[in-house]
């Protein structure tokens, strides 16, 4: 009798004991495997052999653009004001006429923390091409110096959609970007800003990045080195240059997208200590209003931080002003029990019960 391949979940009684019919699956399931891995060895050359194509398609392009206009002869003319910059133009009879002004190298300042913007030398986006644009570049922004996979992006932007539709997506959403951030070269709306380079999509590493976020952690790494340095005032220094920056939380205009949920808390998290140590630095230099300030700003992130609530009784205590103090406490009571269900903790309740006695804190 001839061997039958019998579905999976169908097996019959035996075959688990003789595995002929497990070893046919095997080896069509491996037979399978090649085919597909041979397949998508295939896809992988493919889009490999495109981007080299369109990348010189590109470069004549952009050839063409400069040449184009009846434009004889090119004609080169540094520019003392700013090395960075060429005129091109007409050579009529030995006079130069027309000249346009090509961008070699760009500045970008991106800004994560708070409203999402990004500006170069000549100006910012006023308006995006599309939602999905803007969220491609938030997305590369998140790790600007590395290449993100274009996989990767489609999963991460459309998870509901099918390879092909997620794909389609970001093709039109890539364009939508290139032409978004054309409105930051002045004269050259091409200017290459968005790179695809085997099968993933960067930033043109030729540009000069500036991006609030490295910047917010340098500084909190600096200052934390400073500090395990003893050179506390050092430190102090590069702390309030962080807290500076965080002009709000991270993407805090997308407050759904997922994939940036934990890189916002993360931050989040970083700030609220850096305002912890400033206030603390604050304290113990009796600056009980820049102390006040910084506790503000701590409860306006975590309105259950009984650490903050405990510096403004001591501050408003020290400032003579013992009903601030008192009301403080009756505030974090109230919180505490409405975002916590509990009380305030025995650290908090000694300080209240010196206050009712006249006690110093």
């Amino acid at each position: 009798m001839e061997n039958q391949t019998v579905p999976f979940g169908e097996e019959e009684p035996g075959s688990f004991e003789n595995g002929g019919h497990w070893q046919d699956s095997i080896r069509l399931l491996r037979l399978v495997q090649k085919d597909y891995q041979g397949a998508r060895k295939q896809l992988e050359q493919v889009s490999q052999t495109l981007a080299e194509r369109e990348a010189r398609v590109n470069e004549q392009l952009q050839y063409a653009l400069l040449v184009s206009g009846d434009y004889h002869t090119l004609s080169l003319v540094p520019d003392g004001a700013d090395n960075r910059v060429s005129r091109i133009g007409q050579a009529v009879l030995g006079k130069i006429s027309a000249p346009r002004t090509i961008v070699e190298a760009t500045h970008l300042n991106v800004s994560c923390l708070g409203r999402f913007e990004i500006r170069s030398e000549w100006g910012g986006v006023q308006r995006w091409h599309s939602v999905k644009a803007k969220s491609v570049l938030q997305y590369i922004m998140s790790r600007p110096r590395e290449p993100v996979i274009r996989d990767v992006l489609m999963e991460t932007l459309w998870p509901e959609c099918s390879p092909q539709a997620a794909g389609n997506n970001l093709k039109a959403a890539i364009y939508g970007l290139r032409r978004t951030l054309g409105q930051l070269s002045q004269g050259q709306e091409n200017y290459p800003y968005i790179l695809f380079i085997q099968g993933s999509y960067l930033l043109n590493p030729e540009i000069e990045l500036w991006v609030d976020v490295e910047e917010f952690e340098r500084h909190w790494l600096a200052g934390r080195l400073l500090e395990r340095e003893g050179k506390q005032d050092e430190s102090v220094r590069e702390y309030r240059m962080a807290e500076v920056l965080y002009r709000g939380d991270y993407l805090e205009e997308e407050p759904y997208e997922e994939w940036a949920l934990l890189r916002r808390e993360s931050l989040k998290d970083t700030y609220l200590i850096i305002l912890g140590k400033l206030a603390d630095h604050s304290m113990d230099r009796g600056d009980y209003e820049d102390c006040i300030l910084y506790c503000q700003k701590i409860m306006t992130k975590d309105p259950c931080r009984e650490d903050a609530y405990r510096r403004l009784m001591r501050c408003y205590s020290r400032l003579g002003r013992k009903n601030r103090a008192l009301r403080w406490y009756q505030i974090c009571k109230k919180t505490i029990q409405v975002e916590l269900d509990t009380t305030p903790d025995a650290e908090t309740e000694s300080l209240y019960q010196k206050l009712l006695n006249n006690e110093p804190i």
